[in-house]
């Protein structure tokens, strides 16, 4: 009697239910209704909603927002970086983690988010003043990678922070890294520090490749250069501290005392290089033969030269950096245009430079 039973349960289940017409198929027991629509979803885990910490006086907690800035969409992103600067904390113990957390969206995929980065950026030195001296090697570190990465929109808003550390932490950025920023930015606009063929070509195909630097971002470029040049080249002279000699009010037992003294520039003896063991090659033979007798820089000093003194920031702009500055300058402000104008003022202080020096060296 069972079996005949499950036999026909089973064979109803593979029976085709004959509809009549204007009636549908009947919802079996365990149907859910999803014809519904949303207008929106509220995800409130996600929320950039302002929050207040009662410890803090009423003070924003920033932590959340933080960590939103990882988020995969670029226009929170931009919220959340536009959130902060307007609500920067007064307590300096929070902004290295704004910093740290925020230095990596100078690469951004987001145009909109890297200029609000560097606005953000802007807003933090004034709010903090010292803050970029302090963090400058981890934001160079970042700016160098924009500088030389493979998008082109990324390269171009590289030196909108750098015109953010000139204007705010000049000496900073050219004591510690004025050789290496210049390098890069010869990088950056395919221009060659010699006239080899083979970095000549190198630099063609690097600009065919990379489809070089658009005309208006080569503005933006030789804006920053201007002013970098400036306070590189003609910084003003640094206040002495109340520990350093006045030479002129002392007596001393010979009037050249103070050229035997310590020097006052870092790096005095570098030309002399009593602590560097070079290996004999044909390439340093030939540097050799080209340097002057004066201990004249060339290419391959600079990676093992310290820019921290005007001085020597000077020599190394006059021996290598003077002469293919001028002739890419020049190029550009043939072309006319809103670059050449900006390529006629970078000229005018380089020409600037070369005749203070001159002049120094010859007296």
């Amino acid at each position: 009697m069972g079996s005949k039973k499950k036999k026909a349960e089973k064979k109803k289940d593979f029976q085709k239910t004959k509809l009549k017409v204007g009636k549908t198929t009947a919802k079996p027991d365990n149907y859910t209704d999803t014809s519904f629509t949303a207008r929106s979803i509220s995800l409130p885990n996600q929320s950039i909603a302002k929050k207040v910490d009662a410890h803090l006086t009423g003070q924003v907690d920033l932590t959340h927002h933080l960590l939103l800035t990882k988020h995969h969409s670029a226009a929170t992103r931009k919220e959340v970086l536009n959130y902060i600067e307007n609500h920067l904390p007064s307590s300096p113990s929070l902004y290295k983690q704004i910093l740290t957390l925020t230095v990596s969206l100078v690469t951004d995929q987001s145009a909109s988010v890297r200029r609000a980065f560097i606005s953000l950026l802007a807003a933090c030195a004034d709010k903090q003043p010292g803050l970029l001296e302090l963090h400058m090697r981890s934001i160079i570190l970042f700016v160098h990678s924009a500088m030389s990465h493979i998008q082109g929109d990324i390269r171009s808003t590289s030196t909108g922070v750098l015109e953010v550390l000139v204007d705010k932490a000049p000496a900073a950025l050219v004591r510690g890294y004025y050789v290496k920023t210049l390098r890069q930015f010869f990088t950056l606009m395919s221009w060659t520090l010699t006239d080899d063929k083979s970095a000549v070509s190198l630099a063609v195909n690097t600009t065919s490749s990379l489809d070089g630097s658009s005309k208006k971002a080569r503005v933006g470029h030789l804006t920053f250069l201007t002013k970098f040049l400036e306070a590189a080249l003609f910084e003003q002279p640094v206040k002495e501290s109340s520990t350093s000699i006045d030479w002129s009010n002392c007596v001393t037992t010979h009037p050249q005392t103070p050229r035997y003294m310590l020097p006052a520039n870092s790096l005095a003896f570098a030309p002399l290089k009593l602590y560097i063991t070079e290996l004999p090659s044909n390439m340093l033979a030939a540097q050799a033969a080209n340097s002057s007798i004066d201990g004249a820089y060339s290419l391959y000093d600079l990676e093992k030269v310290s820019s921290e003194d005007q001085d020597t920031r000077r020599k190394i702009t006059y021996d290598v950096f003077l002469k293919p500055l001028k002739k890419n300058l020049t190029s550009i402000m043939k072309e006319g245009g809103e670059a050449g104008k900006e390529a006629n003022t970078c000229i005018a202080v380089v020409d600037r430079f070369e005749k203070d020096y001159t002049k120094a060296s010859t007296l």
